[in-house]
């Protein structure tokens, strides 16, 4: 556990700038085939930037109401507390404006991005377990981890190994990667993508969270934490844009016919 790197640079928010970074290469590079300028890809990635930072924290607070007292404490993103599902909810409806106005279809914009969100996965959860936030269970596997004292873990648990749910996270977000890469060859309409995202992320979320830490007030029917009933719509809202796309609700392949600056 390293939550801070060097000086006053913290591990988590140092993946955070790495996954923004890399996520905004790929997303440029992605976005040629569609003769999309990168100044259009920039702008929509910052507006990704700022509408996923209020909501990641947006979302934890709601779910979190006890935790802030004085309320101002909310504005305290240094102080820990995000939630990434808050994040995507207000990214998406931040592109779906961005697109609008721009006149550029959703669903083509949401199939250049949705990939980076699961490779930016991969990178900010290795921050998680840097910070030792967002751990896992008890376990008796062999891959258990022991946090240092002091740790959210330790706090919670002792000195007792257990689940590096976040490197779970991040292997899953690294393969999801390579996966909506892979089939993308088999992609014949809009939101094929943004679809598959939707759906695989949904179930390797819903999966993890057995492995994952929260608290009793997070929990709800059949033992499920929130985020697993998220999972669940996430899935059913990814089978949907397959399930349409494939019937041609969306139409095919876009291409612009100019470079949108």
């Amino acid at each position: 556990m390293f939550p801070v790197l060097f000086g006053f640079v913290k591990s988590y928010g140092f993946m955070l700038a790495i996954s923004f970074m890399v996520g905004m290469w790929v997303a440029t590079r992605r976005g040629r085939r569609y003769n999309l300028s990168s100044e259009t890809i920039i702008d929509i990635i910052f507006g990704i930037l700022v509408s996923s930072i209020v909501g990641v924290r947006l979302f934890f607070v709601v779910t979190h109401l006890d935790d802030f007292h004085p309320w101002y404490r909310a504005f305290f993103i240094w102080d820990g507390g995000l939630t990434l599902y808050g994040g995507i909810a207000t990214a998406t409806a931040a592109v779906w404006w961005m697109c609008r106005r721009r006149k550029i279809p959703f669903l083509v914009m949401a199939d250049i991005i949705a990939p980076t969100v699961m490779l930016g996965l991969g990178f900010t959860r290795i921050g998680c377990f840097l910070a030792g936030c967002c751990h896992g269970k008890p376990t008796s596997c062999s891959c258990g981890v022991v946090f240092p004292v002091g740790s959210p873990a330790d706090k919670i648990y002792g000195a007792v190994p257990v689940h590096p749910a976040q490197l779970y996270a991040s292997l899953g977000g690294f393969l999801i990667f390579g996966l909506l890469l892979l089939t993308e060859k088999w992609s014949h309409f809009r939101g094929a993508t943004f679809g598959r995202f939707l759906a695989f992320y949904g179930m390797l979320r819903f999966v993890l969270d057995f492995t994952r830490y929260y608290q009793p007030g997070q929990v709800m029917m059949f033992g499920w934490s929130n985020n697993q009933w998220i999972s669940v719509g996430l899935m059913v809202a990814g089978t949907f844009v397959l399930v349409m796309g494939s019937a041609g609700k969306f139409g095919g392949a876009w291409k612009s016919e100019k470079s949108h600056g």
